[in-house]
């Protein structure tokens, strides 16, 4: 069985790999690592032909090379410092014929010394000589190991410039890190000899070890101790490292970044307002169903990916399938609260310091078990909350988003696209697009089938309307929708608004790793009562400003309005409300039906110097859009009340009234209203109910027969 799985894998390796390279030689490598749930190491083929690097210019990219490199990142992730002569990293570099004598491993750390602290990192070194080479080349490994299991390095991933807490050119704790790496390397080049200039580097990691990776290439290159045309850098998943203009030259160029669009890691620091954070060198963004065809996705590259996937983790990937949209959101928000460095270095809220004492709770230095029984329990509480709010709106929704956050970023997921796909399917540079929209306003996205995709009322996100490929995030007073450039999904735009009312949006464009390319002009939509605006998502080019939007109306928008979900007016609802009088009459109760008819119960008390008066009242109202989230109501109600004034008897009558109020509703639930009842007295039927001691004339009534006069007050009051 195990060895038809060999086979099977194998298979799939040739079809990705294609015929090129036929003289390079299949190697079996033992693959652990990090993440991989296999009790023994999963034996995985890969090509390998050391003439590659003597063959290939670092700027060209290189599958061959990258699979390997990406294979050795993974198997860095073995507790090497367990067993120094016998562990599945050191097979690999005997299999490619490093022999035990020119193999050196860093593994064994200690944090406490002053000088490098928590700025330091697991890393291997190995040379061996080119079997072919005329000129005596020697072949160099360097593999960095990402962040492991101890808070130590992961408070130096967070460690953006500890030191002065201001902003800086480039990340410290990598910065730090890598010079020690640097000094280890120098080191090792002169106890074996090795002439850089006579040398080819292969340098790689994932993560932590990515960034390191990313950071050593560029400073071996800036300070001429190794030429940049004998260095390969390969990096999976690298967060971004410096803020330098200069990341992007021609002269980084034999640096390739590997990235995954749905992994929030390469994102962080973020490149956003202002923070301007990047890597060194070139970028290759991952397939995904965002970016590539989503049949040929599903059906062809992820079962092909989920053949190796499978052997290392024992179940199937689990894509988020929106792209870059979530790391996106993050950023966004991020960079809203912690504006600049210094902010992120608060002594209160921030996140600098946070994010230390969460990494301290999760990897203890000295376990206790009462308190690490306490933290489970409590822990274990909040995530069945979760779970439990997840799953309402999303069937197996929680369980799904655990793996996906763990896949997203698990160099098994970057090792098993790299295996399963050759180059012309691995990549893609199709980016996205998001539209931010403001105000109040009614959306409903849907397929080119009529499938509902995305519903938003009073700009609030349904989320139990979201399906797959849409995305949104509901943000204060926004709204951000994301849509794949792959495929064309429908959008309308509406508003049951007496007044056409004014719905600010801006076009966001993003490159296919989430970097803003471009960000429109605020522009506006004017939906209203009886009107529906519509576009096609395949319509938005990558210059796109403006949305054109065609015009809906009468019927059809009716009809559209209905069968999405957006004539609101239709929906049963129930609310709570609480209101007072200018009276003070005080009243709490519920008002329950459709906005074009609604009903309304509550209690009502008053109580002032010995007089007292309390009972019930029945309505029924209407309410209006006059413009965004203004509303108006108008109801109609009867008072059903005990009335005491300073005996122990009680007058029982009844008030019909009538109430106009205008109300403004900030969220889709929540309205603040305020306006006039009219209380209606009747001579000779309710006369007891408008007493003095009961009322007070602080507004003129308005008489409209002898008999007949109508007391109003100001009301104020809550829905929600």
């Amino acid at each position: 069985m195990l060895q038809e799985k060999k086979a099977l894998i194998f298979s799939a390796f040739l079809i990705g790999a294609g015929i090129a390279n036929l003289h390079a030689k299949v190697f079996t490598f033992p693959v652990h690592g990090l993440e991989v749930a296999a009790e023994e190491a999963v034996p995985t083929q890969a090509e390998w032909e050391e003439n590659w690097l003597l063959e290939s210019k670092p700027a060209d990219y290189h599958h061959g090379i990258a699979r390997i490199a990406a294979l050795f990142s993974e198997i860095s992730y073995v507790p090497v410092e367990k067993n120094p002569s016998s562990n599945e990293l050191v097979a690999s570099y005997r299999l490619l014929g490093f022999t035990d004598k020119n193999i050196e491993c860093n593994y064994i750390l200690d944090y406490t010394t002053p000088i490098s602290g928590n700025n330091q990192a697991a890393y291997s070194f190995a040379v061996k000589d080119f079997k072919d080479s005329k000129h005596g080349e020697k072949l160099v490994f360097v593999i960095l190991r990402g962040t492991p299991l101890n808070a130590n390095e992961w408070i130096s991933n967070v460690n953006v410039s500890d030191t002065t807490k201001k902003n800086v050119d480039v990340h410290e704790g990598f910065q730090k890190t890598s010079e020690n790496i640097k000094f280890s390397l120098c080191d090792f080049l002169t106890k074996y000899d090795i002439k850089a200039e006579n040398a080819r580097f292969l340098i790689a990691g994932h993560s932590r070890g990515a960034a390191l990776a990313n950071i050593l290439g560029a400073q071996l290159a800036d300070e001429n101790i190794i030429p940049a045309e004998n260095m390969f850098v390969y990096t999976f998943a690298a967060p971004n490292v410096s803020q330098e203009d200069k990341t992007s030259d021609k002269s980084y160029s034999f640096i390739w970044n590997i990235v995954n669009a749905e992994d929030i890691v390469p994102t962080v620091p973020p490149n956003r307002n202002n923070w301007k954070w990047k890597k060194y060198g070139q970028t290759k963004v991952l397939t995904n169903y965002w970016n590539t065809d989503p049949e040929t996705y599903l059906n062809n590259y992820l079962p092909r990916m989920n053949a190796y996937y499978k052997t290392f983790l024992l179940r199937e990937y689990a894509p988020f399938k929106i792209g870059p949209f979530i790391h996106i959101q993050v950023a966004r928000i991020l960079t809203a609260v912690y504006k600049t460095v210094e902010s992120y270095y608060r002594t209160f809220f921030g996140l600098r310091n946070m994010s230390e004492l969460i990494f301290k709770k999760i990897f203890p230095e000295e376990e206790v078990e009462n308190e690490e029984e306490n933290q489970e329990e409590s822990a274990s509480f909040f995530l069945r909350f979760i779970q439990r709010i997840v799953n309402q709106n999303i069937k197996n929704g929680f369980e799904y988003a655990m793996d996906a956050f763990v896949d997203m970023h698990a160099c098994e997921s970057y090792l098993a696209w790299m295996l399963a796909l050759d180059e012309s399917e691995a990549f893609s540079e199709l980016g996205s697009f998001q539209i931010v929209i403001q105000e109040s306003y009614d959306c409903a996205v849907y397929s080119e089938e009529g499938n509902l995709l995305c519903r938003v009322l009073d700009g609030s996100v349904e989320l139990s309307s979201l399906k797959i490929p849409i995305s949104a995030c509901p943000l204060p007073n926004k709204t951000v929708i994301g849509f794949p450039k792959n495929q064309n999904v429908n959008v309308v735009i509406h508003k049951d608004s007496l007044i056409p009312t004014v719905v600010p949006y801006n076009v966001e464009h993003y490159d296919a790793a989430g970097i803003l390319t471009k960000e429109s002009e605020r522009h506006y939509f004017f939906p209203h009562s009886g009107t529906v605006l519509h576009f096609n998502s395949g319509s938005i080019g990558d210059d796109t400003e403006k949305i054109e939007v065609s015009h809906k109306k009468r019927k059809e928008a009716a009809k559209i309005s209905k069968e999405y979900g957006l004539k609101q007016s239709d929906s049963f609802k129930v609310y709570g409300e609480f209101s007072a009088t200018s009276d003070s009459i005080f009243s709490g109760g519920g008002v329950f039906g459709t906005r074009d008819f609604y009903g309304t119960v509550s209690g009502e008390f008053f109580k002032k110097k010995g007089s007292s008066m309390h009972g019930f009242s029945l309505g029924a109202g209407h309410q209006t859009t006059i413009y965004g989230r203004f509303l108006m109501d108008i109801e109609g109600r009867e008072h059903f009340l005990w009335l005491k004034d300073g005996s122990s008897s009680s007058t029982f009558a009844t008030v019909p009234s009538g109430r106009l109020t205008l109300s403004y509703k900030p969220i889709h639930r929540l309205q603040f209203f305020a306006g006039m009842t009219f209380d209606f007295h009747i001579s000779d039927f309710n006369d007891e109910a408008f007493a003095d001691t009961l009322r007070k004339d602080y507004i003129p009534s308005i008489n409209f027969t002898d008999n007949l006069e109508a007391f109003p007050s100001l009301v104020f009051g809550i829905r929600f």
